[in-house]
């Protein structure tokens, strides 16, 4: 017989939520290689592409895949400007959904319980302000996901996560988009 805890993760709402997230980023990211690559994928779509690139962008920022290869991409199919704008709606768009995900979590796994075990500086300076989450998130790679966690595991009002978002991810959907505009005028 399997352990209780086995089956109470199995019927986890929240274990099948990151389960398909995780696979639709897969199969955005697998679908986008079939397609011949971004620029090919996007060029197909005409006017759509920068919907297309918002929808996957936003799937794959909320998965282990390449959401910093696609916010570079942006920046070299749809210029600066309009790079940036896909990267940052589609960030926001992301993070609010995984704020989502991460409440369920806490409310099934009581994640804020296991969090209490996390270093001291954590607590002393970690929480539900707008400040310390924007701050994480300008930590590439691993910042936005550990906010997101934060926030929604902390239960932070929508609001204060939605502006710790918009500020945390600005300058780096500039950049990516940046550099993305910048390697296309070296090729």
């Amino acid at each position: 017989m399997s352990a209780p805890w086995a089956r109470r993760i199995l019927r986890s709402k929240f274990l099948w939520t990151v389960v398909i997230l995780v696979a639709a980023g897969l199969a955005a990211n697998r679908w986008v290689e079939l397609e011949g690559g971004p620029r090919e994928a996007i060029r197909q779509w005409g006017v759509w592409g920068p919907l297309v690139a918002f929808v996957v962008q936003t799937i794959t920022t909320m998965t282990p895949v390449g959401a910093v290869f696609l916010a570079v991409v942006n920046g070299a199919l749809f210029g600066p400007q309009l790079g940036t704008g896909i990267n940052l709606a589609s960030g926001v768009v992301g993070g609010v959904m995984m704020y989502f995900v991460w409440r369920r979590g806490n409310h099934e796994f009581d994640i804020q319980q296991k969090m209490r075990r996390l270093p001291a500086w954590f607590h002393r300076h970690a929480g539900d302000n707008l400040w310390f989450l924007t701050a994480l998130r300008l930590f590439p790679w691993a910042g936005g996901s550990l906010a997101d966690l934060v926030a929604g595991s902390h239960q932070v009002p929508l609001r204060t996560q939605i502006a710790s978002l918009i500020i945390g991810y600005a300058p780096g959907s500039l950049i990516y988009a940046l550099i993305g505009a910048g390697l296309l005028r070296l090729g």
